[in-house]
């Protein structure tokens, strides 16, 4: 079980991996677009805030592209006032819309859930490798069984 963790936290780098790739690649090969806002909301509850943005646009082939993209709150400052953002478009990849104006923001957080999914990945890699270790050993040799002997000047003959 101790296990389930570290391939957790490789799931995840693979999917942040794949998320910068996706947006990577929409940037550099999307097509541009400008997409007008239809919905916005920023949320707060407890101590995190989060909201979502709906953005509508048309690509080239006449079909409109309506989707609902969500924002941490530091994206959602910077697009808050936008009737109109310019995005880039590619069907084909992991993340098919890029917002030009979070963009290299958005870049910036998938870099530090890297790194932080990096390290946590690091971490229980390797405790797993000595708990494991740990539990291999007792299971081989045993149980050290404990004697409690009384050392009190009363109870000694």
């Amino acid at each position: 079980m101790v296990w389930l963790l570290p391939i957790y936290f490789l799931v995840q780098t693979g999917y942040q991996l794949a998320a910068f790739h996706g947006i990577q690649s929409t940037f550099d090969n999307g097509d541009s677009y400008v997409a007008s806002v239809t919905d916005f909301d920023v949320k707060q509850i407890a101590a995190q805030t989060n909201g979502y943005v709906v953005l509508n646009f048309s690509i080239d082939d006449g079909t409109v592209v309506e989707e609902r993209l969500a924002l941490p709150v530091q994206m959602a400052q910077v697009i808050m006032n936008s009737e109109l953002i310019p995005v880039r478009y590619m069907e084909s990849s992991f993340n098919p819309i890029v917002m030009m104006p979070v963009y290299e923001l958005q870049k910036s957080v998938i870099k530090v859930n890297l790194g932080v999914t990096g390290f946590g990945l690091v971490v229980t890699l390797i405790i797993s490798f000595f708990a494991s270790r740990f539990a291999r050993k007792r299971i081989v040799d045993g149980e050290d069984i404990l004697e409690i002997e009384r050392l009190d000047p009363e109870n000694i003959e």
